[in-house]
């Protein structure tokens, strides 16, 4: 009997979720015809997974659907709240029926509300009693998951000095789902009063943190000079120091000195004295990019021919894509880098999508969106000149792009093991060089970190939950949980079932008589209601609980290009 009676509660629960799902209204009037058959046709099947779902997953579901009377009133009164406006702070703002991504690797669940107030979330699942929301976003058939942590950017209001908008890239970050971004090395007077602006809500943009190299600027040359450095960045009010490679003696002054003064670290390793294995001894934070990791695993170091010159791009980056390659590499010796590595909790943030290029330069000449999205100015530093960092692309050979192809394979390999022995990775794209635009090298990161050999749902925690613990805010941001900072996304569609979704540009969708269907579907060849149509993107970008809306941040994007392209034509 006490099975039976869970089960009728169990019935009420899926078809309330159910109705609520189909915007049914009332349950009182919806409980009639062929879809409270159909509904009853899958109660069993749904009480017996109900039991099976994920914790979140299935504390959503119990507690999404009120009772009879309560779940028509709070229909009326959602409905009668308007989508909300774009840009505008909402004191409260529900997003419904949306399917959640929690952020931490595990399976979608919903259909669920997410009630946000405040800029927090307020809750996932059922509507706070007594709680009218002041705008809604009706999310039917699309996914909501934590806003992306990008860990590797740099703020550009110019490239080669020449002007660029601001505006420009930070409109391009929260399109692409950056709603925390986190800058290593621009202009820091520029930088500082940017974070203020968007900390207060003046400026449309993601939220700044900002690691700078100000603390270089009393010297770097002498132990007390870097100390004098590091305090100096301290009291200008940097959120952590961005390091590069440099003897080991100045090394071991910086980081004592930054953990004294409680800032974290992110370190770009040249080829230098310094390794990954002398910085993870030192306890530094981050290591970016792919630089210091295989160095430290050489028995011996890199074959440089004798006529290479450091300060050359084409040999820079030339013989950068055989470092993993390299036939004195000596994989136990990789290994125990890595072990190192996780011991000592060293994010490593690599930055795959900026170096793609070098492994295929025509698809990287020739991406879609440059016809729409591409600023002139940064159109124009990308045309190869050894004047512009990262232009380097002169004479570009097939031998070259063959070995990088190597390279990624080796060091595809070196995330995966880092990542099974326990590491953590983040995601950052390192945009406006290397034909890579803002945002767009974001989403390819993810679909990198994809073919390296991770699940999306792994990929995904890598953008949120890794992202928020590089930044010491894991209490605070990386998942869709009552409490936390409402940072969240609006994906018109599943970024588990393709991380192209998440795309600002969209994406080519599968459909059958006008619904998205997985391409795996049978069909017959001719079929008149198969069709391919132009989907995906993000809808909403929401920080702070303030809703961007995603078209209109592209429609500005295009004019701002447009405009420019408009004023190069008349000079």
């Amino acid at each position: 009997m006490k099975k039976l009676k869970a089960k009728l509660r169990w019935t009420i629960v899926v078809m309330a979720v159910g109705f609520a799902v189909c915007g049914a209204g009332p349950l009182v009037t919806a409980l009639a015809g062929e879809r409270v058959i159909q509904a009853r046709q899958r109660d069993a099947q749904a009480v017996e997974s109900a039991g099976q779902a994920s914790e979140p997953a299935r504390k959503a579901v119990e507690s999404a659907g009120p009772l009879i009377g309560q779940a028509g009133q709070a229909a009326e009164e959602t409905t009668a709240a308007q989508a909300p406006q774009h840009a505008q702070q909402v004191k409260r703002l529900l997003i419904k029926d949306a399917m959640v991504i929690y952020g931490n690797g595990e399976p979608p669940f919903g259909p669920a509300n997410i009630s946000i107030e405040d800029g927090l979330i307020a809750r996932v699942g059922r509507v706070p009693r007594d709680w009218t929301p002041d705008a809604v976003i009706d999310a039917s058939g699309k996914y909501v998951m934590p806003g992306i942590i990008n860990g590797h950017i740099h703020l550009q209001d110019e490239r080669a000095g020449i002007p660029q908008p601001i505006q420009y890239e930070l409109n391009l970050y929260l399109a692409a789902g950056a709603t925390t971004i986190r800058d290593v090395g621009s202009d820091w007077t520029k930088a500082k009063e940017w974070r203020a602006q968007s900390a207060s809500h003046k400026l449309v943009a993601s939220r700044l943190v900002l690691y700078e190299r100000i603390w270089a600027s009393k010297g770097a040359h002498t132990a007390e000079l870097i100390r004098q450095g590091v305090r100096y960045a301290k009291e200008q009010g940097v959120d952590g120091l961005k390091l590069f490679g440099m003897d080991r003696d100045l090394a071991e002054a910086l980081m004592d000195e930054a953990k004294k003064q409680g800032l974290r670290t992110a370190v770009h390793i040249a080829v230098d004295e310094t390794t990954a294995r002398d910085w993870a001894e030192l306890g530094v934070t981050s290591i970016e990019h792919f630089y210091g990791v295989a160095d430290a695993a050489l028995d011996g170091i890199q074959n440089f021919p004798p006529e290479h010159n450091a300060n050359n791009e084409i040999h820079r980056f030339g013989r950068a894509g055989e470092l993993y390659v390299q036939p004195n590499l000596n994989r136990e010796k990789l290994s125990a880098v890595l072990d190192l590595m996780v011991r000592n909790k060293v994010f490593w943030c690599p930055t795959l999508s900026i170096y793609v290029a070098s492994r295929d330069l025509i698809r990287a000449q020739n991406q879609p969106w440059f016809k729409d999205y591409l600023h002139p100015t940064l159109e124009e530093y990308f045309l190869p000149d050894l004047q512009h960092h990262g232009s380097y692309f002169l004479g570009w050979t097939n031998t070259q792009e063959v070995r990088w192809k190597k390279n990624y394979q080796v060091w595809m390999d070196a995330l995966k093991e880092f990542d099974l022995k326990g590491g953590l990775i983040t995601v950052g794209d390192d945009a406006g060089f290397i034909y890579q635009i803002y945002g767009f090298g974001q989403v390819h990161e993810l679909e990198l970190l994809e073919e390296a050999g991770f699940h999306p749902l792994e990929v995904i925690k890598m953008a949120t939950v890794n992202g928020a613990k590089l930044l010491g805010l894991e209490d605070k941001l990386g998942r869709v949980r009552q409490g936390f900072i409402a940072d969240l996304l609006v994906v018109n569609g599943n970024p588990v079932e393709n991380l192209r979704l998440l795309n600002p540009y969209g994406t080519d969708v599968f459909t059958y008589d006008g619904k998205a269907i997985n391409n795996y579907s049978p069909i017959m060849p001719g079929d008149p209601k198969v069709k391919v149509e132009r989907g995906g993107g993000i809808e909403w970008t929401i920080k702070e609980g303030i809703p961007y809306h995603v078209p209109t941040l592209m429609k500005e994007v295009k004019a701002m290009v447009s405009e420019a392209r408009a004023m190069r034509t008349k000079k």
